[in-house]
């Protein structure tokens, strides 16, 4: 299929003929990777590979699973690949453990005196034979080791071309690509040659490499499109200049350009041909030149398109010819701002703290020349998810950098902690009444248009069926619209309809964004909305519920709730007739209510003793005995609800146990739902047995949060997170609701990242790469 070419690729480019560059990786000399090879650039190819190669016998095993002797035996090419080809996919933002596109990869080196060091040393030895020596320094097991250790499905082809590798290997990879064989492809080459008695030279690069309309489609960053490639052998008759020549001819008759527009890359003069490195370094300082725009050695502006060519022993040649990627689309500050959840990963405490650093080092240097979202996706998405795990929220670079200086000094503090096996149950735990108030979850309504649709949905329904506009309460505009909202939220049958639909709507939310309860509990009112989550009966049902049981409670005799320190056990043999145990927060926390001049009579007479005993600032008795007087009647109205049973698991408040799934679709359990007491402390004995599970607390405020906290065990062994900000907090609402969701990344929980983003589909971009924690590996001896 052709397209319109992308602007400045000329007519009849079609964009499944090409491939692009979406990542890289480099070590070269003293050039420990990419960034300090392209902060080196400016001294030319020449002297990037005639050094030493820094770290050429040191290596992270633990982080590729290879154990100290198996290390010893590995040729140090097949080393620095592995941790080259993991850097590059880094750089793509490829995570092949959850991307099931098809990798392969293509790979060479340079034969190196390393097996036969071994060799002599392994002599009489019987700790080593020949077959394990062959495996760990035999070229043909380059790429295939790399495919193995990273989780590549595709081909894994060893190209053996000496000083020609580098670009053989690309040409074969595009070639690949374009006819199917992989979605995504590695070319690599590898070099380290130690002289006897001398340090070791040469160095390694990986490209990652993608068909262009897919790089285009996926957001990636796209270092430079391959134009065109050619690889040919000297033929009968011919000089080595006049091979090298057509293979440069055909290199151009692919790309479709003129050679006057194409600046070469020349390796360094008088390159060895059995060296991979020169070549592979002028390759990548050809792709850095056009998408940096910045001027190669010898001067000039940055090229819009460069070659190299690269030649081995007998006449084999090979040519590339890379030009700049279309610029991408600037992102209108408004898209761009907005708070942001970044996590990062590792394999041990000490990596992390690395991880923390090298990325708040990053971001301070990047500036406003990265979008915030674009780092934070990449960083969702591209990345491996390792045991260790941290994260941030923040909504501009300043602010990122800030929480990560601070993150990586806690985190060298403290040994780090891992997921205990797959991604924990969730339980949603939904609040009742009282923690209601103007604007709440304003940020969350403004940002978020999918959450904003829902609770709109909810508050037309409410309006046509109860003539109640809730929508004043969530977010009013000006001094008017806030009295109106004070008004509302002071009704209590207003008041009480916005927390249910509220909590329906941020529960859609969370479930759009990845996190699906394996249980759910409500305290009160919340019982309504877990209930209508877990599918016990329609949302429409429940708002006819929730109308019906609220006018209800505000038709009952005047009453008081009054908070008592005391066990459950010690405080009934107390209460005076008529006034009864309404919720059980803790062992020693209890809510008592019933008629008011009875409960403010207990209060006065018990305070006077020494009791510790409190009046609640709350209209009505809810859960006492006035509500006996419209029990038969709720029944007889519940008689009309349609119920189900519970497609997810629910525990009761009113029980404190997981609930009966034939009783909870009884009119009569709901009867006794408001009338009994809320044992919530059962309810968190309940949870503190369901091992592993999170809790999140789905309304707003964090009532329930603060009381699993005070639970003596349960906050010891449970997360325990809010979705919203308390009434006092001054905390933005995306902030405390993204710091949940990177509190159960953290605990093991798989989010569905493209749902944070609703207002702008982001891109990828390069971050730095995975700290390695090397150890020296033995050099045997020349």
């Amino acid at each position: 299929m052709t397209d319109l070419a992308p602007e400045g690729f000329g007519p009849g480019f079609d964009l499944d003929d090409h491939v692009a560059v979406v990542g890289m990786a480099a070590r070269f000399g003293q050039a420990a990777d990419l960034d300090e090879f392209r902060s080196d650039r400016p001294a030319g190819a020449a002297d990037a590979t005639a050094g030493p190669l820094a770290g050429a016998h040191a290596f992270d095993h633990r982080f590729f699973g290879v154990s100290p002797r198996e290390s010893a035996i590995l040729d140090p090419q097949q080393r620095i690949l592995l941790e080259c080809a993991q850097h590059a996919l880094e750089d793509a933002a490829h995570d092949p453990a959850r991307n099931e596109a098809v990798v392969g990869i293509y790979a060479g080196g340079a034969t190196t005196a390393h097996a036969a060091r071994l060799r002599r040393q392994a002599a009489g030895s019987l700790q080593t034979d020949d077959r394990q020596i062959r495996a760990g320094t035999g070229a043909d097991f380059l790429a295939s080791r790399v495919a193995y250790k990273l989780g590549l499905t595709g081909p894994a082809v060893s190209v053996q071309a000496a000083g020609a590798t580098a670009l053989v290997a690309v040409h074969t990879a595009v070639q690949a690509l374009l006819g199917g064989e992989c979605d995504l492809a590695l070319a690599a080459s590898v070099t380290v040659h130690t002289p006897a008695g001398g340090s070791p030279g040469g160095g390694c690069a990986v490209s990652v490499l993608k068909p262009f309309r897919a790089a285009l489609e996926d957001g990636d960053r796209i270092y430079a499109v391959v134009r065109g490639t050619a690889v040919g052998t000297t033929g009968r008759g011919e000089s080595a200049d006049e091979g090298r020549a057509r293979i440069v001819r055909d290199a151009l008759a692919v790309s479709g350009v003129e050679a006057g527009t194409v600046v070469a890359v020349d390796p360094p003069a008088g390159a060895g041909v059995t060296d991979t490195s020169p070549v592979a370094a002028a390759f990548v300082r050809a792709v850095l030149a056009v998408y940096d725009g910045a001027a190669l050695p010898g001067g000039g502006a940055g090229p819009r398109r460069a070659a190299v060519s690269g030649s081995g022993p007998f006449g084999t040649h090979a040519h590339a010819i890379v030009e700049r990627a279309p610029a991408r689309t600037p992102v209108p500050a408004a898209a761009a701002d907005g708070w942001q959840l970044l996590p990062y990963s590792a394999k041990s405490a000490a990596a992390l703290a690395a991880v923390a650093g090298r990325l708040g080092r990053h971001l301070e240097r990047a500036g406003g020349d990265e979008v915030l979202q674009d780092a934070a996706w990449t960083l969702q998405v591209g990345r491996t998810r390792h045991g260790h795990r941290g994260f941030v929220v923040a909504r501009d670079h300043a602010g990122a950098v800030a929480a990560l200086g601070g993150v990586t000094a806690k985190v060298k503090e403290r040994s780090g902690g891992s997921p205990a096996g797959g991604p924990p149950p969730v339980v949603f735990t939904f609040p009742g009444h009282g923690g209601q108030h103007v604007g709440m979850a304003r940020g969350l309504y403004r940002l978020d248009p999918r959450f904003r649709a829902d609770l709109d949905a909810c508050i037309a329904h409410v309006r046509a069926a109860a003539d109640v506009d809730l929508g004043v309460i969530f977010d009013p505009e000006g001094e008017e619209a806030q009295e109106a909202a004070r008004r509302s939220v002071a009704d209590g049958r207003i008041a009480q309809l916005a927390v249910f639909v509220l909590e329906y709507a941020l529960a859609k939310a969370f479930i759009r964004w990845g996190v699906r309860p394996a249980a759910v509990v409500g305290h009160s009112l919340g019982g309504y909305a877990a209930a209508c989550t877990a599918g016990v009966f329609s949302f429409t049902d429940a708002v006819r519920m929730v109308l019906k049981r609220t006018e209800l409670l505000l038709t009952l005799a005047p009453g008081a709730m009054a908070a008592v320190r005391l066990p459950e056990a010690e405080l009934l043999p107390l209460l005076p007739e008529g006034v009864g145990i309404a919720v059980i927060s803790g062992p020693d926390q209890v809510t008592v209510s019933g008629p008011r001049e009875a409960v403010e009579k207990f209060v006065e007479e018990h305070a006077a003793k020494g009791l510790e005993v409190r009046l609640l600032k709350v209209p009505g008795a809810g859960h006492s005995s006035l509500v006996d007087a419209v029990l038969d009647e709720y029944e007889a109205f519940l008689a009309d609800i349609t119920f189900h049973r519970p497609a997810i698991p629910l525990v009761s408040d009113t029980t404190g146990t997981w609930a009966d799934p034939d009783e909870i679709r009884t009119p009569g359990y709901w009867c006794r739902h408001m009338r009994h007491a809320v044992r919530y402390h059962d309810v968190l004995e309940t949870l503190n047995a369901f091992r592993g599970c999170a809790l999140v607390e789905v309304g707003p405020g964090a009532t329930l949060t603060s009381l699993a906290r005070r639970h003596a065990e349960l906050r010891w062994s449970h997360p325990i997170l809010q979705a919203l900000p308390h009434p006092t907090d001054e905390t933005p609402d995306p902030k405390v609701l993204l710091s949940a969701l990177g509190a159960l990344w953290v605990a093991g929980a798989d989010i569905e990242w493209s749902a944070l983003h609703p207002l702008r589909a982001p891109l990828k971009t390069s971050l730095p790469g995975y700290p390695y924690e090397r150890t020296g590996v033995p050099v045997p001896a020349a």
